[in-house]
């Protein structure tokens, strides 16, 4: 939804309920839940899709809560470190934290959902994030090398 709502919205995030379409990426779904100057919300889905070459980073603070399956997430920084999150975790990534997140076990059956909760930092005119459309010669997704 893009600026504040004027009355109650209640998504089914499980069901692929969002804001107009989701989008189908190659690593996964996204769906917005709420798109405003203060706020992003999106709900991503992750199935069998392949695990992202690139490493994905946010300008602001993200704050990613499971709802469903199990998540791996992988640090550029810290190639040795990996967490396994479950429902109910919630993890909070720094500004500038690069990653890469996909369902585990990678043989399972059961998608792996989250929530992703961006608090932007007031920049007008900033790229909407998780995988929107973003201004010619913007981009927060980082190649494999670099």
């Amino acid at each position: 939804m893009r600026g504040e709502p004027s009355a109650p919205v209640l998504l089914r995030a499980l069901e692929g309920e969002a804001v107009g379409a989701a989008r189908a990426t190659p690593y996964g779904s996204v769906g917005t839940i709420l798109d405003c100057d203060s706020t992003e919300v999106v709900w991503v889905c992750k199935r069998d899709e392949d695990v992202d070459p690139g490493w994905f980073c946010q300008p602001d603070t993200d704050v990613l809560c499971v709802v469903a399956g199990r998540l791996r997430v992988e640090f550029k920084a810290e190639p040795s470190t990996t967490l396994t999150l479950r429902p109910g975790d919630v993890l909070v990534l720094p500004p500038g934290t690069a990653c890469r997140a996909y369902r585990w076990p990678r043989d399972s059956r059961q998608a792996a959902v989250f929530l992703a909760v961006t608090a932007r930092s007031g920049r007008a005119g900033r790229p909407a994030g998780h995988g929107c459309a973003r201004p010619p010669g913007e981009s927060r997704r980082e190649g494999p090398d670099g």
